[in-house]
């Protein structure tokens, strides 16, 4: 088996852009290579499993959860990260900003880390850990939904319903994928 080099990859974009659908392929090619993989969800993610990353085609793989507030280490899960040499988490953006430093420190291990995020909330305001992540990344994917009006590429994840929240979890009865026109439309701003 080739050794693995450090690499820290960032699938980012809106909801239904197939970030999750993206991770779960990155994990299945080191699976191939005879590589240990860990795939991590956020505590708070229970749209569809508990203990799985389900996407919202139905596609669906074994994780472990951890908890958004804390950081890895001391975590009675650091044993079974610190055995994997491939470590993908999906809906980062969720996490605190702690989750950076821990990233970065499997990074020194030798560790491949891939994570799957949203870029942006529904106003269209960054999200702070995926910001942060890119920035530092060794390769960004800019993934994009289709736009749920016109068929274009998406720009943002528009809420449609549910309260004024930053983060709300749902799905289709909530958001809907836009591109920047059609986003401008429902805002009610002129071009």
């Amino acid at each position: 088996m080739p050794m693995l080099k450090p690499h820290l990859e960032v699938n980012v974009g809106g909801m239904f852009a197939s970030k999750s659908t993206a991770l779960l392929a990155q994990g299945k090619r080191h699976l191939l290579a005879g590589h240990k993989v860990l795939f991590i969800k956020p505590d708070i993610d229970n749209r569809y499993s508990e203990d799985e990353i389900v996407t919202h085609d139905g596609e669906k793989v074994e994780a472990i959860k951890l908890d958004t507030k804390a950081g890895i280490m001391g975590l009675d899960k650091f044993i079974k990260l610190h055995e994997a040499d491939v470590l993908l988490f999906d809906e980062v953006q969720f996490f605190e900003l702690a989750i950076v430093t821990d990233i970065q420190f499997f990074l020194e291990l030798g560790k491949a880390v891939y994570v799957s995020g949203l870029d942006m909330d529904y106003k269209g305001e960054p999200f702070n850990v995926t910001a942060y992540l890119m920035a530092i990344a060794d390769k960004v994917n800019k993934l994009q939904a289709v736009c749920s009006e016109c068929g274009d590429d998406s720009y943002i994840t528009a809420k449609t319903s549910g309260t004024s929240a930053r983060v709300e979890l749902g799905s289709k009865d909530i958001y809907k994928p836009l591109c920047r026109s059609c986003n401008y439309k429902l805002q009610g701003v002129s071009e």
